[in-house]
């Protein structure tokens, strides 16, 4: 296993399908973002992908922890359930949190409404929850198992928990634009959170490769001037 860190000023260049033009034709300005990237390969066992995991968990630590200028952002865990039967009490009743608690131990997490959301034909209960670095692991392996429709925010703001910040960030990220109307629109998201100072944890993964990428805006990005490569073999 390897696992090694990257980083590129422009997130237009790191990834092709982040496009400057359409980002200033979805909402009006041009956006500068950047991307701090950990990356594994070799992940080829649960135990391979769980070591892989605690070194992102422990690395994105060290940068929260390092940067004077990030230090007052706290985390929180964005997660989306399709409903598959509009009808069904079981659904209602489980919604987000439910759940995921039948999966991973949520202690810890500080969750806010659960909101029904339509993205094309498509619905979804929609959540956000708040979570110390120290449980970051945990959203790590939740976001991994379908970053679909889950991801990672890191923000300075207050009210990130409120019912009129969920059901943003939900809109947002189910853009109607968005080819595949089940999948958060990860460009979308991005250009619209990180130009309000946010930063946006995006998972990926092909066949024994993984990588987490902290897209963040620009100015940002400059404070890790500094920032030191991580390798391990």
């Amino acid at each position: 296993m390897r696992i090694w860190s990257e980083e590129e000023k422009s997130v237009y260049s790191y990834f092709q399908w982040f496009n400057k033009d359409e980002a200033y034709e979805r909402i009006g300005r041009n956006v500068n973002l950047s991307v701090i990237s950990i990356n594994g390969s070799g992940l080829f066992t649960h135990n391979d992908r769980s070591a892989f995991i605690n070194s992102c968990s422990g690395e994105i630590k060290k940068i929260l922890e390092k940067y004077e200028s990030i230090k007052n952002y706290k985390l929180y865990l964005f997660a989306n359930v399709e409903i598959k039967n509009k009808n069904s009490r079981i659904e209602r009743y489980k919604k987000v949190w439910k759940v995921l608690k039948s999966k991973w131990e949520l202690e810890g997490f500080n969750s806010g409404s659960e909101i029904e959301i339509k993205s094309g034909e498509k619905a979804f209960f929609s959540s956000i929850a708040e979570f110390k670095v120290e449980n970051l692991s945990t959203a790590l392996e939740i976001v991994s198992s379908n970053p679909k429709v889950y991801s990672i925010i890191a923000s300075k703001k207050e009210d990130v928990l409120s019912n009129k910040t969920i059901t943003s960030i939900s809109e947002v990220a189910f853009n109607k634009k968005n080819k595949y109307v089940d999948e958060i629109d990860y460009f979308n998201l991005s250009i619209h959170l990180c130009q309000q100072g946010d930063m946006v944890f995006r998972w990926g993964e092909s066949s024994e490769e993984a990588e987490i990428a902290i897209i963040l805006r620009s100015d940002i990005f400059r404070h890790f001037s500094d920032y030191a490569r991580i390798e391990i073999v």
